[in-house]
């Protein structure tokens, strides 16, 4: 369900691991390394007798790869040349060195790239960008961008092979510094890297590949990554439902929230919720607002709370704690309003015995104003924030922007401080909970950008819950339904257009097409 994305230093302690404690040769890993580029190559093209390729080697391990590399194509009869970033005796004593020297001995020819005139680069079939590697950070030296800059001018007739990553982005933030290397395919060693699965990443790596190298299972099972990404298998918790279900088997969702002008969210919401095989459910709303939450769908139940105002109030908290043993999960705040007075209400509710709880949408803006609220709740294991960035940089008193910079990093910090379990909501959707790895998503799908969106995440997550799903398994899967939904959907709207209702009931078909496509 889960697909390792180690850091570049997570990386670096398996290959020492691998070496000093399993006694593996680091010449092993690097001709793996390059044999695996080389079976792209192969795959890409139907022959590669008589190409011709230009290959850029680094100074570590990575132009290790690239001298290893060429030496693999000339014997498949490519007209290679190979342009070295350091003097060749700076190679001497190192693995990359070793397999230096190989190409030297085939007479492959060596030019040192400093010393190259980049102005009469020849015209090639294959680039090979063998410069950096994952562990590169900071800011390019202006001789790095020059290179850069020819490599991907070349690239405009070449196909271009990067080697683990594209030289220039930052292996953890995946950020170019400020430019980097545009492939066509990235093939990553053992594992895709942190940096390569996040959406700064996305313009620069191609078709991202992985080749395994050697890395003893055994040593990434006792050393393991700090982040994962979700994969398709985590649909495979989703089980046929039996022919005896009843309704009150699969669940019943309380939705709390609605306002002036924002009676759309909690339906959105209630949607969300049915459309994943919630049983029933019931949304929790002021009086005067009812019909209008309900709207055309008699599916949703409502729970018309009692105060006579169009928002939420402490006076509502009466009926609401009456009825809440009905329910087995609640989604509290999309529509909810900022008003002083539903303040109250949030705080009353936290102190009860709860079942699990999705706090989204206004609730944050509660939250964020006053964090101490968060220790009201005896009860933070039942607890998820799914905030948008916007939302998580009032916790951090920064901005949207400064929040999409460092993503895992805000997200580590929110849940090792506040203890409860969070989904930060974006591209590459971060799920984190509280003494566990980051969960990241794969999808990045402009077809869920818009209003609403959030309001069917938190209830097709409320749904599960109330499903018995953990809060880990019910987050991890909602999101990955939700952001695979968004993909059927850019299939449909190919420019966008599509409505936040439809997101929801597309679900079940998109389940039930991978059900179906694995059978």
């Amino acid at each position: 369900m889960f697909q390792p994305l180690p850091t570049p230093q997570e990386m670096a302690r398996w290959d020492e691991l691998t070496i000093e404690k399993f006694g593996l040769l680091p010449e092993v890993l690097m001709e793996n390394a390059s044999r695996e580029a080389l079976y792209v190559l192969k795959e890409r093209f139907s022959s590669l007798k008589g190409k011709s390729a230009l290959i850029f080697a680094g100074s570590g391990n990575n132009g290790g790869d690239a001298f290893s590399l060429a030496r693999h194509l000339a014997n498949q009869e490519v007209k290679v040349m190979v342009l070295h970033s350091k003097w060749q005796k700076e190679y001497l004593n190192t693995t990359a060195g070793y397999y230096l020297n190989l190409a030297k001995k085939m007479d492959i020819p060596l030019m040192h790239l400093p010393e190259y005139n980049m102005d009469f680069l020849p015209q090639v079939d294959i680039v090979v960008d063998g410069l950096l590697g994952t562990g590169f950070k900071g800011t390019l030296r202006k001789e790095y961008i020059s290179w850069i800059k020819k490599i991907n001018k070349l690239g405009k007739q070449a196909f271009v092979l990067a080697l683990d990553i594209p030289s220039g982005l930052d292996g953890e933030t995946g950020r170019p510094s400020p430019i980097a290397v545009v492939a066509d395919v990235t093939i990553t060693f053992e594992e895709a890297k942190l940096g390569l699965f996040l959406p700064p990443a996305k313009p620069y790596i191609g078709q991202l590949k992985v080749g395994k190298i050697g890395i003893p299972k055994k040593i990434k099972q006792e050393n393991p990554c700090t982040h994962y990404a979700l994969t398709s298998k985590i649909l495979d918790l989703i089980s046929p439902p039996p022919a005896t279900l009843h309704k009150g088997q699969a669940g019943h969702v309380l939705v709390v929230g609605g306002s002036t002008g924002l009676t759309g969210a909690p339906q959105l919401a209630a949607l969300g919720a049915l459309r994943i095989g919630a049983g029933l459910v019931t949304i929790a709303c002021p009086k005067p607002l009812a019909s209008q939450v309900k709207g055309i769908f008699p599916e949703i139940m409502l729970l018309p709370l009692q105060g006579e105002e169009e928002f939420l109030t402490s006076k509502d908290f009466e009926l609401l704690e009456k009825h809440l043993s009905r329910f087995k999960a609640v989604v509290f705040g999309p529509g909810m309003g900022r008003d002083s007075r539903t303040l109250e209400l949030l705080k009353k509710y936290l102190q009860l015995e709860h079942p699990p709880t999705v706090f989204d949408a206004d609730s944050l803006y509660f939250f964020a104003t006053d964090p101490s609220l968060i220790n009201l709740s005896k009860q933070k294991d039942k607890i998820l924030f799914t905030p948008h960035p916007g939302e998580m940089a009032r916790f951090f008193n920064t901005t949207a922007e400064e929040i999409n910079q460092a993503r895992a990093q805000f997200a580590s910090q929110f849940v090792n401080k506040y203890q409860v379990s969070l989904i930060l909501k974006g591209a590459a959707t971060i799920i984190a909970h509280p003494n566990r790895p980051l969960y990241i998503s794969p999808f990045a799908t402009p077809n869920l950008a818009l209003g609403g969106s959030g309001d069917i995440l938190a209830g097709i997550i409320g749904g599960l819950l109330a499903q018995n799903y953990s809060l880990v398994e019910a987050s991890c899967l909602g999101v990955f339904v939700h952001g695979l939904t968004g993909e059927k959907l850019a299939q449909i709207y190919p420019y966008r257009g599509n409505l936040a209702q439809e997101i929801a009931h597309h679900l079940p078909l998109v389940i039930g097409e991978y059900k179906h496509a694995k059978s």
